[in-house]
């Protein structure tokens, strides 16, 4: 709600002295500037991140290594929830690491507090595809649709919906 009002006071007043006029305080200001510019450099780094051809080939890689443990019946076996977990680590790990690269001094703590404080700021497609990445039923499915282009029943793997960052990625 705040952000809105900023953006329109940004967009209305072209220089500072307008924005004390209107009872916002400069230093404020620039502070909030500076905070959303970090903000939504952080969110475009993350969107490239889950894009880049290495994000796809860890999940592919890691969907070829273990589809073969699932099976499409009703009831789940217990490996089914360590291999879960551990693609949820890998995945995290690769995100925090590339968002380290990119943004020296990064701050996974901090980055989830802002996403989980601006989430309506978070473009929703974002935020659906990170949500499904801890998404168990979404993963099963992932896994037996690859296994089945695997084994030759799918022509084609349909492209990876991935939408869950249930989130806390701790850094591993």
């Amino acid at each position: 709600q705040h952000y809105f009002i900023q953006s329109n006071l940004r967009m209305s007043n072209s220089n500072d002295e307008d924005l004390g006029f209107v009872g916002i305080d400069e230093d404020i200001a620039h502070k909030s500037d500076d905070n959303d510019v970090e903000f939504d450099t952080l969110i475009g780094h993350l969107q490239d991140v889950v894009l880049e051809d290495g994000f796809q080939d860890l999940q592919d890689t890691f969907l070829s290594q273990n589809c073969e443990e699932f099976d499409d019946e009703e009831d789940n076996k217990l490996i089914y929830t360590e291999i879960h977990n551990k693609y949820i680590s890998a995945l995290e790990s690769y995100i925090c690491c590339r968002l380290e690269e990119l943004k020296p001094g990064f701050d996974m703590a901090v980055f989830l507090s802002l996403i989980q404080s601006r989430r309506n700021e978070v473009d929703p497609e974002l935020f659906d595809t990170l949500a499904s990445l801890a998404d168990f039923p979404i993963f099963k499915e992932t896994m037996l649709a690859y296994k089945s282009q695997k084994d030759g029943e799918l022509e084609e793997f349909p492209s990876l919906v991935v939408t869950s960052l249930a989130c806390g990625f701790p850094p591993s």
